[in-house]
């Protein structure tokens, strides 16, 4: 078992390197492979549905079924595949947005100077948060043993943890801190679990990187500075605005420009393959029960159907949601993962059936920092309409959107005055510092508090 193990992470840092080497797009022919076979797939179910079952149904071939029943499901179906097949068509020539096609080429940016003189990014120092140094504190200033204070201030939140974790800790009092984070009352069950929690030096700790600054967003591929929320994807060989993820079933991306026909054919398709198989499987049962022979093809497009049918809905339903959050899958996976780390933290310090302890030490950690998912979040616009709305634009017909509701749900495109722009500009959580880093309640703006 051992030696399995071994081999299976052998090969899986082995791809990764090679993942990470690649530095050639994919050739034309293996990025656009699936959209042939879904477009043949598409054109397969056409067949079966309309040749070999509703036209069987219109000649009467069919018992226990009429010819008006026969055309009334071929119409339904012609409508619900040419919804389909147009949102497909959309979202698979309309380009993601190109950085390149905005940006043009530079140098690097010169690396930013360490300085250890400000250290507001955790609470300490007099230095405002665009001084801050994103490196921590030198060794000399770290203290090794964390107190009362560091789980409510995040004082010592750099502390390794190789430092010992002493039993106990002195009887304190909780600091009053600033006026906008009221700490629990002593002996408190918040109280205490936040205490047991500092005692093994478990708080939020937010990334301290700054993303937004010039040298993390240089693309050293690309040879250019990649607009906000901008990434690089391997498989085209190019930066994407806003940057969703690649998806072999499109050929390409999605990203800025795509995003929304991206949802439109999820949701097509979904509905197409739901009144497939619902059809199928009645008259298949009919045709069952009348002793009649069963068409291969048939039960055939009635699983591809039940297989797309989750397929698509479960990206319908997650993207709708990533929308809502004004998140895109690769910002969302690292919201996951500072959720995760923080799960696994608390799994230390308490038992597994303790979860109204976990439960209130993250209320807390809310409290001080906000929401993961929404204050936390760089790109958050305020509320979930707003970010459904930024990409499918508004429920009432406006000049940017005269389709109004109806834009959701079919493949319309928006009439933005500057759609070459699209992917270009966003505006930054006002809960974060201008280089991309998450600030507690206590900096935000007042407004906001």
């Amino acid at each position: 078992m051992t030696e399995i193990c071994r081999v299976i992470e052998e090969a899986k840092y082995t791809a990764r390197e090679q993942r990470a080497a690649r530095n050639k797009p994919q050739p034309w022919i293996v990025l656009k492979l699936m959209v042939l076979i879904t477009t043949g797939i598409m054109a397969y179910a056409a067949y079966v549905y309309i040749g070999r079952f509703c036209l069987e149904i219109i000649k009467g071939k069919r018992n226990g079924a009429s010819k008006g029943t026969g055309i009334a499901l071929l119409v339904v179906f012609c409508l619900l595949f040419l919804w389909m097949l147009w949102a497909y068509a959309l979202v698979v020539l309309i380009s993601p947005g190109f950085a390149k096609d905005h940006v043009p080429q530079c140098s690097p940016p010169p690396p930013a100077r360490p300085s250890y003189s400000q250290h507001s990014a955790n609470g300490y120092g007099n230095g405002t948060h665009d001084q801050e140094d994103f490196h921590g504190r030198s060794y000399e200033q770290m203290s090794p043993v964390p107190n009362v204070h560091d789980f409510h201030e995040d004082r010592n939140a750099d502390v390794i943890d190789a430092f010992p974790r002493p039993d106990t800790i002195p009887e304190v009092p909780l600091p009053v801190g600033e006026s906008t984070f009221t700490p629990p009352e002593p002996h408190t069950k918040v109280y205490d679990d936040l205490r047991r929690a500092g005692i093994r030096n478990v708080v939020r700790r937010p990334p301290t990187t700054p993303v937004l600054a010039p040298e993390y967003r240089y693309c050293s591929r690309c040879l250019l500075l990649k607009p906000y929320r901008a990434h690089h994807c391997r498989a085209c060989g190019t930066c994407v605005l806003k940057y969703d993820h690649h998806c072999p079933w499109i050929g390409q991306c999605v990203g800025a420009r795509n995003h929304k026909f991206f949802l439109n054919f999820n949701l097509a398709t979904a509905i197409f393959t739901s009144y497939t198989l619902s059809t199928l499987i009645v008259y298949t049962v009919r045709s069952s029960n009348d002793n009649e022979d069963l068409d291969p093809q048939e039960l055939l497009i009635t699983a591809l159907s039940g297989l797309f049918l989750i397929f698509t809905s479960s990206l319908f339903l997650s993207h709708t949601r990533l929308l809502a959050l004004s998140l895109t899958t690769v910002e969302s996976l690292h919201q996951q993962s500072i959720k995760d780390r923080e799960d696994h933290m608390l799994a230390e310090v308490f038992g597994f059936c303790e979860l109204r302890s976990k439960r209130r030490v993250k209320a807390e950690w809310d409290r001080k920092w906000g929401r993961i998912e929404k204050e936390g979040n760089m790109w958050w616009v305020g509320s979930k309409s707003k970010g459904w709305e930024e990409t499918m634009g508004s429920a009432q017909r406006t000049a940017e959107n005269p389709w109004g509701w109806l834009s959701w749900i079919l493949p319309l495109r928006l009439n933005k005055k500057n759609d070459m722009e699209t992917g270009m500009n966003y505006q930054l959580n006002p809960r974060f510092d201008k280089e991309g880093r998450w600030r507690r309640r206590s900096e935000w703006p007042a407004e906001l508090r």
